[in-house]
């Protein structure tokens, strides 16, 4: 293969990639990227045989072929390369030669025959939606996916399409995030629980992008595809939680508060909190909330925000970072608080928005 490609385009596209790539490989390919150059473009694929990303850059071809070579070295040299453009060929002995200025490289391959495909994903159900749509729910649910993997169904989020939407779920039994948006079209109605690492690649994919993503789902696996990209991902087999009898439906103390606010205030209140449980605690009456927090070894902070209240007072606890994670993801002016009692289940979402609802559960005083 021979071909000349834009320096900065190939940097992009291979720092995309390169994501997927394990640290410590089962397998030597694993830790390669797969370059196959054709008429117009080089394909990238790298894969740990769980995700595995597949990316176009356009090029000019002299001529096609196919090569491996280590992911993250090549990444390396390729941001180091002085100059615009980067000129590529590979040789017979599986050895890629980099040109670019007055600086030479060649790096050392393994033969393609060896790199594994990519599973076909036999079509089941298939939903087209926005790529930046995609990226804001996966950014406003992962938060809450669990890392325990002896839950192995909670460290993913549970997709769930029908009647022209698309939901996303997650928690990890302390917290969970749930949230939907229209769909540009959708076969059907179904069900996938999409891991972790595959959610966070698929967030840096189309973050920011203006086209439509396509999502097919079908026996283990998903392939999610926009433009030049697709990653295909192994689904979380298993049965999700029913997350819709974990979201309260009776909270009688509704608790409007300015976004600003209330996150400066639990930030300023998580200073103090004691590094063990993390709790601050909201004490609620009518036309204000009050943020307090103590620790043995630092003291402790108590302070007064406005609020649109009219109810019963009453006191709650919750963990710090858990309240900021829900927060810092609330664009909308004011934030409403759903409450019952102290010992029951608390309800954030933006105010007059019922498309993103929390839940986090509270901690005894």
């Amino acid at each position: 293969m021979e071909l000349t490609v834009a320096r900065k385009d190939f940097v992009a596209a291979l720092e995309t990639v390169v994501n997927v790539v394990s640290a410590r490989p089962t397998l030597p390919i694993l830790g390669n990227i797969l370059m196959d150059v054709r008429k117009k473009d080089i394909v990238l694929t790298a894969t740990d045989l769980e995700v595995g990303i597949v990316l176009r850059v356009e090029a000019k071809v002299k001529r096609e072929g196919r090569l491996t070579v280590p992911a993250k070295k090549l990444l390396d040299v390729a941001r180091e390369l002085p100059g615009d453009e980067v000129s590529a060929e590979a040789d017979a002995a599986s050895r890629l030669h980099l040109k670019a200025g007055a600086a030479e490289i060649k790096l050392l391959g393994l033969a393609p025959d060896e790199f594994p495909q990519l599973p076909e994903v036999k079509k089941e159900a298939e939903v087209k939606i926005p790529c930046a749509t995609l990226a804001r729910m996966i950014e406003m649910t992962l938060y809450a996916v669990s890392t325990d993997e002896t839950r192995y169904v909670l460290n993913g989020a549970y997709l769930i399409w029908e009647k022209g939407e698309l939901k996303m779920v997650t928690t990890d039994g302390r917290r969970l995030s749930y949230i939907r948006a229209p769909l540009v079209a959708a076969a059907g109605k179904g069900e996938a629980i999409v891991p972790t690492k595959a959610l966070q690649e698929l967030q840096r994919l189309f973050v920011g992008r203006e086209d439509e993503v396509v999502a097919t789902v079908g026996e283990g696996y998903a392939r999610f595809s926009a433009g030049d990209a697709t990653l295909t991902t192994r689904l979380i087999d298993g049965n999700f939680p029913d997350y819709e009898q974990v979201i309260p439906k009776a909270q009688d103390k509704h608790v409007r508060v300015e976004t600003a606010a209330f996150l400066s205030a639990v930030r300023r209140a998580s200073l103090i909190a004691s590094d063990r449980s993390s709790s601050v605690r909201l004490d609620v009456k009518k036309g204000l909330l009050t943020f307090s927090a103590a620790s043995h070894e630092l003291g402790e902070t108590r302070e007064d925000v406005p609020a649109t209240y009219e109810g019963e007072a009453l006191s709650v606890a919750y963990n710090a970072k858990f309240l900021l994670d829900v927060l810092k993801h609330i664009s909308t002016k004011e934030t409403r608080l759903e409450l019952s009692t102290a010992l029951a289940p608390g309800v954030l979402k933006p105010a007059d928005d019922d498309t993103y609802t929390c839940v986090v559960m509270p901690i005894r005083l």
